[in-house]
């Protein structure tokens, strides 16, 4: 099964930075963004990765490629477990860019349509956005292909569960009647008291090559964009979509705000950051 990352968005929340890199380049914890996602598909046996993006991609490939003079610099200063990271980086996956092209229209499922060609023919493949992070013991891509292969859907989408005062900023997942996993609709970001469901959808997929059938099809909603939750909704009054609910933390590190949250929340896992970072809100929270 290949992976397809998409960082085909402007990134205007992230301006200026994201005028020159790509929001999916801002670090985590001192990680790139984009280096999570590729750390959770390869974990799940995803080897194979397509990264659809702009015209500035050049900066993910340039993370993701290998930097002879950085690794000798490394090499000659004794920093051999920076060396090795460095190394695993550059070898962790075969990772292949493609450019959203320009007659496609605008929008969240467009960059599935743009990878068709350099996916197998007839496999399904995993689908993921690349402004969200999720931290779990089990990699979130592992999750989802554990209920692939157990029910066998046309397609799996992640899920998290919402207090009911958050449930009108999400697109809601309608349950199919006496189902605990099986969705019939995405309503998008209901009004309060309205959810069909506390369930939202993360940007986290697997397809199979069915949704192309949909996609083919499928005419530009809200906006004029082509919209990944009308594919999926149509996909479902077709054949059957499995929602997993995931076991971890569902962070959007969408904007400037959420990015930093995210960043507090990944540190406080680390062993070598936890107290510092502790300490020092303490210290400025009056």
């Amino acid at each position: 099964m290949k992976g397809i990352i998409t960082i085909a968005g402007f990134g205007t929340r992230f301006l200026p930075a994201s005028k020159a890199v790509p929001k999916e380049m801002i670090p985590i914890a001192g990680k790139p963004l984009i280096q999570y996602h590729v750390e959770g598909l390869v974990a799940a046996g995803i080897t194979e990765i397509i990264v659809v993006a702009r015209d500035n991609s050049h900066v993910v490939h340039s993370h993701f490629s290998p930097d002879l003079e950085l690794r000798e610099h490394l090499k000659e200063s004794g920093k051999v477990d920076l060396l090795e990271s460095m190394e695993r980086i550059d070898t962790m996956a075969d990772i292949v860019f493609v450019r959203q092209p320009e007659d496609l229209p605008y929008g969240n499922a467009t960059p599935a349509l743009a990878a068709r060609n350099w996916l197998t023919p007839g496999e399904p493949f995993y689908y993921m956005f690349g402004d969200d992070i999720v931290t779990g013991d089990v990699p979130i891509p592992q999750q989802l292909l554990d209920t692939f292969y157990r029910e066998t859907p046309a397609a799996v989408l992640a899920v998290q569960e919402v207090p009911d005062d958050e449930t009108h900023l999400y697109g809601c997942v309608e349950l199919k009647p006496g189902s605990d996993n099986e969705m019939t609709r995405i309503v998008e970001k209901p009004a309060p008291g309205t959810a069909p469901s506390n369930l939202v959808q993360i940007g986290h997929f697997v397809f199979t090559p069915e949704i192309f059938d949909v996609l083919d099809g499928l005419e530009t909603g809200k906006g004029g964009e082509l919209w990944l939750a009308d594919a999926v909704d149509a996909l479902a009054n077709r054949s059957r979509v499995a929602v997993h609910p995931i076991d971890g933390v569902w962070m959007a590190a969408g904007d400037p705000l959420r990015q930093l949250k995210a960043c507090i929340e990944v540190s406080l896992r680390r062993d070598d950051m936890r107290e510092e970072l502790i300490a020092y809100m303490r210290s400025v929270i009056r």
